[in-house]
């Protein structure tokens, strides 16, 4: 008598496959993946602000603290999806950015707006230090240009779709459909 593991191998190993087709990412919701896409851009594309906050210069925070702020000249404002547009920080300047924000050059750190206070004339009272790279999210930090994104077989979610979307992602290689 055969063991169900071993009747399951030779059925299988009897059926035949359908071969592959190239599928738009959009219509391949519920199809199986059968060669792994590799990332066309790195995610984030750039460097961001993981928070709301301002766009720092580490070394200007360094002697922040609650009873003794920091202030800094605001120089401008960073929208998420709006360009730093030649923003840079120089000694004495911040930019305020929101989630996901570009940085602006020269920025290394982010302060999140619950450690500051508005001031008079375009300043914020900072009263925290950071230190570099702090609250920001480095450009290919999630997925880097050329990674493989799914395994073969998985079965194609909106979830799933979606980073193949946001990774560059047009077309799958997926099973045919009976």
């Amino acid at each position: 008598m055969l063991s169900l593991e071993e009747a399951q191998t030779r059925i299988l190993a009897q059926v035949e496959t359908l071969g592959s087709e190239s599928v738009p990412l959009s219509a391949a919701a519920g199809r199986y993946l059968l060669v792994p896409p590799a990332a066309q851009a790195d995610l984030p594309g750039f460097d961001n602000s993981a928070m709301d906050g301002y766009a720092v210069r580490s070394e200007d925070l360094k002697s922040a603290r609650s009873d003794s702020p920091v202030t800094l000249q605001i120089i401008g404002k960073i929208a998420a999806g709006q360009s730093p547009e030649q923003l840079i920080l120089s000694a004495g300047a911040c930019c305020r950015v929101f989630t996901g924000s570009m940085l602006p050059n020269g920025a290394d750190a982010v302060l999140m707006q619950e450690d500051t206070r508005p001031g008079k004339l375009e300043t914020v009272e900072c009263f925290d230090s950071t230190r570099p790279l702090e609250h920001i999210r480095l450009k290919g930090e999630d997925v880097r240009k050329g990674a493989l994104l799914l395994s073969p077989g998985e079965r194609l979610s909106a979830g799933k779709l979606s980073l193949g979307a946001s990774a560059g992602i047009v077309t799958l290689k997926c099973g045919r459909q009976p």
